[in-house]
């Protein structure tokens, strides 16, 4: 065992800090309409076209 983590323990190290980002990643943005991401971008969207007046001028 000792053997192993002499050898590979860089690359598992490197392994695992990258699953541990990927979920954090997971957590943060989600896959649906409840997720942090998506509330906050369809806040801007819904304030831009508020202060947009809903139409474009002369139409």
């Amino acid at each position: 065992m000792d053997e192993i983590f002499k050898q590979y323990g860089a690359t598992i190290i490197t392994v695992l800090a990258i699953i541990a980002v990927i979920g954090i990643m997971k957590l943060v943005i989600g896959s649906d309409t409840g997720s942090i991401v998506y509330k906050a971008f369809s806040d801007l969207i819904q304030g831009f076209y508020s202060s947009a007046g809903g139409g474009m001028p002369g139409a």
